[in-house]
């Protein structure tokens, strides 16, 4: 089988994260061939070594100069598809049904433009127009909203814009598409559903929108533009999981957002990350002062400023505790290493904490540490606190997203504390730091969790019925007024016996209602 596997920004351009779990995924299923559809910044490269059943890569610039059409032809045809879109996007009316299929009509018909590049077109003037229209339409009924800017409805439509042109791009056929996340990656696949009957299998890691929320609000837009890009991009993720055969998530805490987001429960079925076994054998060396590690990319989702705090705090009673910092710094995310290394040089802990890059494997990065921290704000089912797990390493994090189903919620595989709190995340480092029973007693507990619930062969058994299920349930290629009754004639044929999880006790399920107040502070 040929399954297009569609990212953003990671595999093969990156190491870690999402990367991991692509590399995972090719690795134990061998018999297929993967095609890697990725979308990049700009200029990213191939950085990974590909198997051999990795073939045509197809890298998609996102903010590549677009030269402007010369010819203005076609363009009230374009102007019409966007009105539909931000319409839909941005409604008079509260009837959110209604506006994903109507921004699924205008959608499918972007994907199948046949008149000068769109992305061209796009770069003429864009959907400006188009969103203060829509806009102004829906203050006509919430006068409470504040104006659109000009200016606001520029840059707003500059980022949507951006992902709508992506419906020129052309790749390689596949029997199945695999969307390793929501939003731009999914638009792609939407594409080849609508073209050719090419099923959709939907995995989060993180949930898409979420974090392009909180990502939104360090940026310098005005909060009518997040407003907009928001409302652009729910109702796209929204049309994602309504034409997905099949949606994965990695967690639990996912499946309650994709509920919450309007996702049918009958489509869901959780399929935790796992890992090798035999790579990762219990450490059973420790460093010769306090040491904790930190396993991940440069990222503000990491909340490195709080692990950073809270070693400051644990030095109090651990005086010579060190920190080491492993993981890339992608592109774009330099000023906030800057960030931290001014915060380091001001709590005067340049001799404490050391950044020390990427990594090839995440085992010397284990080994380097006693204990190994998340401080993470959003996470799906983060491989860092797996695989510390697989090798006997305790650990604390902050609870969010899927560390709770990692860990468990007991304490007694690995701790939690609460996110953006470095007393809490101090106090815990500095009782394992100073407690070596405990701690040895918590990696010997977490291993043994960690084989019977994140093992490889448990991981990829899962995604290979996965692929079976979506391609023989597929059927033939959809027709927009047969769209509702396909959608569910295929998930009947899928036939997989998968509820809606409630997830695991202790954790409460509004946590999903937490999606509509960020989108309403977005």
């Amino acid at each position: 089988m040929r399954i297009g596997l569609f990212t953003e920004g990671t595999y093969p351009v990156t190491t870690g994260g999402v990367t991991r779990w692509c590399e995972l995924l090719i690795g134990g299923l061998p018999e297929h061939t993967f095609v890697p559809v990725t979308i990049i910044g700009s200029d990213e490269q191939v950085v990974v070594r590909t198997p051999d059943n990795v073939t045509d890569i197809t890298l998609v610039p996102m903010w590549g100069r677009t030269r402007p059409a010369l010819v203005a032809r076609r363009r009230r045809a374009l102007e019409d598809l966007l009105g539909e879109i931000w319409s839909a996007a941005l409604p008079a009316a509260e009837d959110r049904d209604s506006d994903v299929e109507r921004f699924g009509r205008a959608a499918r018909e972007l994907t199948a433009w046949h008149g000068p590049r769109l992305s061209r077109l796009l770069a003429t003037e864009g959907s400006v127009r188009a969103l203060l229209a829509a806009w102004r339409a829906q203050r006509r009924v919430r006068p409470t909203l504040p104006p659109l800017t000009l200016a606001d409805a520029v840059r707003a439509s500059a980022h949507v814009d951006r992902v709508l042109a992506l419906a020129d791009v052309r790749f390689p056929d596949v029997d199945v598409s695999h969307v390793g996340a929501n939003g731009p990656s999914a638009l792609l696949a939407l594409g080849r559903w609508w073209s050719a009957g090419t099923p959709i299998l939907l995995t989060e890691h993180g949930i898409y929108l979420r974090e392009r929320y909180l990502a939104m609000t360090r940026t310098d837009l005005g909060w009518p533009a997040r407003r907009a890009v928001g409302a652009f991009l729910r109702v796209l993720s929204q049309l994602a999981y309504q034409e997905a055969i099949r949606i994965t998530p990695v967690s639990d805490f996912n499946q309650r957002w994709e509920r919450l987001l309007g996702a049918d429960p009958d489509k869901i079925e959780t399929i935790h990350n796992g890992v090798e076994t035999d790579l990762f054998r219990p450490i059973d060396t420790e460093p010769a002062v306090p040491t904790i590690s930190f396993v991940g990319r440069i990222d503000p989702l990491k909340d490195l400023a709080t692990l950073v705090s809270a070693v400051d705090i644990v030095r109090r009673q651990v005086p010579d505790v060190r920190l080491r910092v492993f993981g890339p710094t992608p592109e774009g995310n330099e000023a906030y290493r800057d960030e931290l290394t001014g915060q380091v040089a001001g709590l005067g802990l340049t001799e404490v904490i050391s950044f020390e890059g990427a990594v090839s494997s995440a085992l010397p990065a284990l080994e380097a540490g006693h204990v190994v921290a998340l401080s993470s704000i959003s996470e799906g089912l983060p491989y860092t606190v797996i695989e510390a797990m697989m090798a006997g390493r305790a650990t604390v994090n902050t609870d969010v997203g899927g560390v709770a189903e990692v860990v468990g919620d007991d304490g007694v595989c690995g701790a939690l504390v609460p996110p953006r709190d470095p007393e809490a995340l101090a106090t815990a480092l500095a009782e394992l730091l100073t407690d070596d029973d405990a701690r040895r007693e918590m990696g010997r507990r977490a291993r043994q969790r960690a084989l019977a619930m994140f093992n490889l062969d448990l991981f990829t058994q899962r995604y290979q019925q996965a692929y079976l299920t979506v391609r023989d349930a597929a059927g033939p290629v959809p027709t927009m007024a047969a769209a509702r009754g396909r959608r569910s004639a295929a998930v009947a044929r899928s036939g997989v016996p998968v509820g809606a999880a409630a997830g695991p006790p202790g954790r409460p399920a509004a946590t999903g209602q937490d999606a509509l107040a960020v989108e309403r502070r977005a």
